[in-house]
């Protein structure tokens, strides 16, 4: 479609057009709905999904503590002894070692908490504590701590239902005190004659060094000697040719006589 045919109510009427309230994007008409469409996790679902959670764990830790006491050769009877000792541990409640951090100025009020409500703390300074407690007195810390205080709870490591094996023995060989001695004595040698022998050693190239200076320091003496002992020479020889040699006389070019020249006398004789 052409710009020429494609009309817009502001080319014919001069005005903007007016927004359409009745369009079912307009936010004027809608009215809002505060009900959530996703899902909603009440109290009850989540009460559910940890109790699922409990008991997987539970199923896990029973389940690696009958492979062990396979592994060991327990019976039945004592494998499931074992098993209801761990069942009841895990059902037991935890034991924490709490740290909190607070602000120097919460100092008097943190400890006039902890006298109010009779806990028993195993270190304080006026910044941080050390406290040993279990779900309800973490609760209760808590409650009592100042809002700028951070608490931080560690969950004590219960001990274990079945015994750790012992060891093989294939680990590190135990020595008597006298070979210990006699080891100690022997190594104590042998880094002696290590340190002796480095010494010759550095010793040795010490000495080598030192010789080769000297040897080069002597070739460089001789090498000189010998330069200046060319230079001398080569100036005496010098010297002495210019002594020995004479006066250079220039001889002048004659004219051969035109006129003829006598016979010899053996020439003479001959005829």
């Amino acid at each position: 479609m052409s710009k020429k045919n494609f009309k817009v109510a502001t080319t014919e009427n001069g005005k903007t057009p007016k927004q359409d309230t009745k369009h079912v994007f307009a936010t004027t008409n809608i009215k809002k709905d505060k009900t959530p469409t996703g899902k909603v996790k009440t109290m009850k679902d989540k009460e559910e999904l940890q109790k699922a959670r409990e008991e997987q764990y539970k199923n896990f830790r029973i389940n690696a503590l009958k492979r062990r006491a396979k592994r060991m050769g327990l019976s039945e009877e004592q494998t499931q002894v074992k098993i209801k000792e761990l069942v009841s541990q895990i059902e037991s409640p935890n034991q924490y070692n709490v740290l909190i951090w607070y602000n120097p100025n919460d100092f008097d009020m943190m400890k006039q908490a902890l006298l109010n409500e009779d806990l028993v703390v195993d270190m304080m300074t006026t910044t941080y504590l050390f406290i040993t407690a279990d779900s309800d007195t973490l609760a209760t810390l808590r409650s009592i701590a100042p809002p700028s205080a951070k608490i931080y709870p560690y969950v004590k490591r219960k001990p274990p239902i079945l015994p750790s094996p012992a060891p093989s023995g294939r680990g590190k060989k135990t020595r008597t005190k006298a070979e210990k001695k006699n080891l100690a004595a022997a190594a104590k040698k042998a880094r002696k004659a290590a340190k002796n022998l480095k010494t010759k050693e550095a010793r040795r190239q010490q000495a080598i060094t030192k010789h080769k200076e000297e040897c080069n320091k002597a070739a460089r003496k001789a090498k000189k000697a010998k330069m200046l002992f060319d230079k001398r020479c080569k100036k005496s020889s010098k010297k002495a040719d210019k002594k020995q040699g004479g006066t250079t006389v220039s001889l002048v070019n004659k004219k051969p006589s035109e006129s003829l020249k006598k016979a010899s006398r053996s020439v003479k004789q001959a005829a």
